[in-house]
């Protein structure tokens, strides 16, 4: 593999491609008309162009790919500005832009618009912010826009801004599976889920929680596979923390402590996107719960879990989060005992807290809100000022 390029960023830029165009294996007309097959291809490798009527297996689809990728997608791009300083997450968004685009896009008419920002941000790499929009830009086929393109080109700026999640490693505490879907284990062939054992573990490089539900999506690193776990079922081996000092929070360190119990990779679903602004009223109410959620660790005295924490909009609605979540305005988060029934938790938990309380134990989690200045009480007898079963 040329050093330009890393193993995490094809492997990528081929699952992302791969969901985007999917997996045909019966040659069929593309919306321009054009004849194409397996992930869009419109010619095959040797340069025979694809006819109706083809057919071809995955297996021959996704080598097909990654050749045309590694010999004639990816060598052109070696020419951008900042390239080698990408990480894998940059290189697959353009990789999969050129797969759809064509591989010379950079400083050719019709691409100025990217080629601006390229160039601009390896001389100011705060400009490289300016990406999704100019992806935007790119939503036409023959003059009309395409709803599937807008949903590639915001797909691929989500993707770009999550450039610095870091490694994160996860350790099995009960027997459990790797999922292609966030359902029930039962519900999935062998071919979609990869069991794990207690105390096994994994590195995942992206981390995103769903709304009202203790799964969540991670992306294996070396491997670039993306797969659903379910939370209570994992526990994060937390990186060595920051200061446990309020005022010196970097929300852009994952690492970083938010009261005794709470990382910012937590709190924010290990997410950039999600930062608070600094002095906001948001950041204030992200310390106030991470104290709460830190005096309910203490006195429950096992370890927890945070499945979702803040969400600010459009991130909340994206996620299928209510309008006017509480999450939306960093007041909430959805909780879990790591190893211990959910069950029981709640009930513990429904005598000592005065906020908002959700039952979701059935999908392995229990929500907890700040409304009406809701805390924590470590002796029980108090209740909360609403209660809910999701």
């Amino acid at each position: 593999m040329d050093l330009l390029i890393t193993p995490l960023a094809l492997a990528m830029a081929v699952n992302l491609i791969k969901g985007f165009e999917g997996v045909e294996t019966e040659a069929y007309l593309d919306p321009v008309g054009v004849p194409t097959i397996c992930s869009g291809l419109t010619r095959y490798p040797n340069g025979a162009p694809v006819r109706m009527g083809d057919v071809c297996n995955k297996s021959v689809c996704e080598r097909y790919l990654e050749d045309m990728l590694r010999n004639e997608y990816i060598p052109p791009l070696y020419g951008i500005p900042g390239w080698s300083n990408f990480g894998p997450r940059r290189q697959a968004v353009l990789i999969s832009f050129a797969w759809n685009l064509g591989a010379r896009f950079y400083g050719n008419a019709g691409f100025e618009a990217i080629s601006s920002v390229l160039d601009e941000g390896a001389k100011k790499p705060e400009a490289y912010s300016k990406m999704p929009d100019a992806l935007n830009l790119y939503v036409k086929a023959n003059g009309v826009e395409l709803e599937g393109l807008k949903i590639r080109r915001r797909q691929e700026g989500e993707l770009w801004n999550c450039e610095d999640d870091g490694v994160m490693k996860f350790r099995c505490v009960i027997p459990t599976f790797l999922k292609k879907a966030p359902i029930q284990s039962s519900f999935l062939s062998n071919d979609g889920k990869q069991g794990f054992e207690t105390g096994e573990t994994f590195e995942a490089v992206s981390f995103e929680g769903l709304a009202d539900d203790a799964h969540a999506w991670v992306t294996l690193a070396e491997v670039g596979e993306r797969w659903a776990i379910y939370m209570p079922h994992w526990m994060l081996i937390d990186p060595p923390s920051s200061p446990d000092i309020a005022d010196k929070v970097d929300w852009g360190d994952f690492s970083s402590k938010v009261g005794s119990a709470a990382t910012v990779g937590e709190l924010l679903s290990y997410d950039k996107r999600r930062r608070p602004v600094e002095g906001s009223k948001e950041e204030e109410e992200l310390f106030y719960i991470a104290g709460q959620y830190s005096l309910i660790r203490e006195a429950w005295g096992g370890p927890l879990g945070i499945t979702s924490g803040y969400r600010p909009e459009p991130i909340n609605t994206r996620v299928g989060g209510s309008p006017g979540s509480y999450h939306s305005k960093g007041m909430a988060l959805d909780i879990y005992p790591v190893g211990e029934s959910c069950a029981v938790f709640y009930k513990w938990l429904a005598r000592r807290w005065t906020g908002g309380l959700g039952d979701g134990c059935h999908k392995g989690f229990v929500h907890i809100d700040t409304r009406g200045n809701g805390e924590f009480h470590a002796r029980a007898g108090v209740r909360p000022s609403a209660i809910w079963t999701y």
